[in-house]
């Protein structure tokens, strides 16, 4: 990663007409002054550039350019206390485990798996929207606590902490989404007090709050690789909506498509964007669709495949779960993804891993040499796969 751009932030001005009125006159000198400022910079710079400049790299792979080939057979884990398991995050010697939105009335929605032993230790969450309740599961993440996980709860738009060390079943702390951040739709943390997210409708593609709900700034402009000239930013992230993952230790943020073949890494210390294209190297057939007054949305064709179903990083490598099937494959097959493709964190491709099941998420364990997968079968549970050596 030579020759990596700096960046530079334009302070932004936030404060209303009514709420200067109220302050003294070298208050509202020094906020006019501010605002002026703030309205030359909008006029006389480009507004995405203006926020954050980032370095912007494409690479591509195809299944001909994959230099390692390895199957994988796996060993699947029944749990009678998890109905239909969705999410999963490896932290310590645990195994976390979110179960699906629809079966939140019947168990809890958090469970808790020795990932050494496999077996069932204790179930996490209440489902509701009161103090210390979560609506849903739709994001795990690690967290900057050794002994606490975060849950990103999708539906209420509330971050909440849980703790290993107890069976608590409510979150003692949560982080509650509020104006422009409330359009944040996927987060993790990038410090003590901030996260890195995806937004619903911004015009860059990742995005820094404060956890007080002040936006900080954003990285990469969708508008520097428009698919076609008529889309704006939301059309843009419509299109390259993904599975979202990051590490605050590392510093890497990656969002891979749901629909398009291409993963999209940042590196937030040095201010970079690597989006790795492959193995397809098209971008889906699709329209784009408004009426009733609604913004106008993208639709991509039924005949066009899923691509990534989920997206890990590991200590050393990225790892892609690809499905590559449409719709009525997987209805008709019930098989979801059976292929895992394998990245440095400079977004080159290093092998490619077949599964002889079929899985909807993972999880991987670098350390002990395990990755973890749900099922998509009638009775889903955990396969564990031996994560070979890829060196």
């Amino acid at each position: 990663m030579e020759n990596r751009k700096k960046y530079y932030l334009i302070i932004s001005h936030n404060t209303s007409f009514s709420s200067i009125q109220k302050m003294n006159i070298k208050n509202v000198q020094y906020y006019s002054t501010l605002l002026f400022i703030t309205l030359l910079t909008l006029i006389f710079n480009d507004s995405c550039e203006s926020i954050l400049s980032t370095n912007k790299t494409t690479k591509k792979f195809s299944d001909e350019s994959i230099p390692k080939v390895l199957m994988l057979k796996g060993k699947k884990y029944s749990f009678g206390q998890i109905i239909m398991p969705e999410k999963l995050l490896v932290k310590k010697n645990h195994l976390v485990i979110g179960e699906h939105p629809k079966t939140n009335m019947v168990v809890p929605p958090i469970h808790v798996v020795d990932r050494t032993t496999m077996e069932y230790q204790f179930s996490k969450g209440v489902i509701g929207f009161g103090p210390g309740e979560i609506s849903d599961v739709w994001i795990l993440d690690e967290g900057n606590m050794e002994d606490t996980f975060w849950v990103y709860s999708a539906t209420e738009k509330r971050f909440s902490e849980f703790s290993l060390l107890d069976t608590l079943y409510l979150s003692d702390r949560q982080i509650k989404q509020s104006g422009s951040f409330f359009l944040a739709i996927a987060m993790a943390w990038s410090s003590d007090t901030t996260v890195i997210c995806r937004s619903a409708n911004d015009e860059h593609q990742f995005v820094e709050y404060h956890i007080d709900g002040t936006r900080l700034g954003g990285y990469g402009c969708w508008k520097d690789f428009l698919v076609r000239k008529e889309m704006n930013d939301f059309m843009m992230g419509d299109l390259h909506q993904g599975w979202f993952k990051g590490s605050q230790q590392k510093g890497i943020y990656v969002s891979a498509g749901v629909r398009r073949d291409r993963l999209e890494i940042l590196h937030k210390k040095e201010v970079e964007i690597i989006m790795v294209d492959g193995p397809e190297n098209r971008i889906p057939k699709f329209k784009i669709v408004s009426g009733s007054g609604q913004s106008p949305a993208v639709i991509v064709s039924a005949d066009e495949a899923y691509t990534y179903r989920d997206v890990c990083i590991g200590d050393k490598f990225i790892y892609g779960l690809y499905c590559g099937r449409t719709n009525k494959q997987i209805m008709e097959t019930n098989e979801n993804a059976m292929e895992i493709y394998v990245f440095d964190f400079e977004g080159n491709i290093q092998g490619e891993l077949r599964l002889d099941m079929s899985i909807r998420t993972l999880a991987v364990d670098e350390g002990t040499g395990k990755i973890f997968g749900v099922t998509t079968d009638e009775d889903p549970g955990i396969a564990v796969f031996d994560l070979p050596s890829l060196n």
